[in-house]
């Protein structure tokens, strides 16, 4: 299992005050897990653990799973060049981050059926770049979608008039895929006890360019967690971290393909991860990933892995352990 660091308590509170919270807080949490068990609602004790967890920590608690991790989950970053597209499956069910450049869909479409899948539960969208959406259109057109397609809100000023937008949106209509809106908060249970959650963009009408409308998503699995980033920048990240949301995770996807644009020190800081991957092409004309960004990585012992050296990379998690395999194409 990756190592997890312990969040720092508030040492301003009398150590009984402490003492007291902390104790209510696993009282909670088994009212909530037995709760989520038998279908009754829990919504209001989870609002006290994270009042509690707000005194202790100053952020809420992260999104509990709905059952205990059972089986295999498996994060494919799929090698699609210069772009992104990541396949998460468990043992009920499957979602596709991104589907990489218009001319990779097909590359993402095979691998997705050699791994046996004939179709896939949902498909998010981080945001509406090329690099991130060119290659959907061709995933839906050739494989079903019963649980629908997740985009995030953008402000009216940044919703595309391009040819790769459309061709997505005509695909959906077409097919009448259900087409869904996702925002900080929204969840999507994945079964097997996986549970992914929406954490940002915090603000989507603040944002100030496609990049920082990408959605940010959490993937908690037993005691292994997953943060997926898009194209976000800096000043989302900040936004992020201010907000308190659990960032902690033991494996990131690096924004924006490693861009010095992406991964503040302060957003490191926050998720602590002990694995990142990087998408990225081969001799790109951005030079990603950044040197700036590689180290960061190095000084605070992250293993890494790239598309661009490693083609594609795989994690693997029993709901305690990660490891990690990469294959080139």
């Amino acid at each position: 299992m990756a190592k997890r660091r312990r969040r720092k308590q508030n040492s301003n509170l009398p150590k009984w005050v402490l003492s007291a919270f902390a104790a209510a807080a696993v009282v909670l949490s088994v009212i909530t897990f037995g709760g989520d068990m038998i279908g009754i609602d829990t919504s209001f004790v989870q609002e006290c653990m994270n009042f509690i967890d707000r005194i202790l920590y100053g952020g809420p608690t992260s999104p509990a799973p709905t059952l205990p991790a059972s089986g295999e989950l498996k994060v494919y970053v799929i090698d699609v060049g210069q772009g992104e597209s990541i396949l998460i499956t468990t043992e009920e069910n499957s979602l596709l981050i991104d589907a990489g450049e218009n001319d990779k869909g097909d590359e993402v479409l095979d691998f997705i059926k050699q791994l046996g899948l004939t179709e896939l539960d949902y498909v998010l969208a981080t945001h509406p770049d090329s690099d991130h959406i060119g290659g959907m259109d061709t995933v839906l057109e050739n494989i079903d979608v019963p649980g629908g397609v997740f985009f995030g809100e953008m402000p009216d000023d940044l919703i595309p008039t391009t040819k790769t937008y459309e061709d997505v949106l005509d695909v959906i209509e077409e097919k009448n895929i259900p087409l869904f809106t996702a925002a900080a908060g929204d969840t999507i249970d994945l079964g097997s006890g996986a549970v992914l959650t929406v954490l940002g963009p915090v603000d989507p009408q603040a944002a100030d360019n496609k990049n920082n409308t990408s959605l940010v998503t959490r993937l908690d699995f037993g005691e292994s967690s997953f943060l997926f980033n898009g194209d976000q920048e800096e000043d989302m990240e900040e936004m992020l971290v201010q907000s308190g949301a659990d960032l902690d995770c033991d494996v990131m996807t690096m924004g924006h393909h490693g861009s010095s644009t992406s991964s503040s020190q302060e957003y490191l800081d926050a998720v602590t991860p002990e694995y990142a991957s990087i998408s990225c092409g081969r001799g790109n004309q951005y030079g990603h990933p950044h040197d700036e960004t590689i180290e960061k990585l190095e000084a605070m012992g992250v293993e890494y892995y790239r598309t661009d050296l490693d083609g594609n990379i795989t994690f693997t998690s029993d709901g305690e352990t990660i490891s990690v395999r990469t294959e080139k194409p």
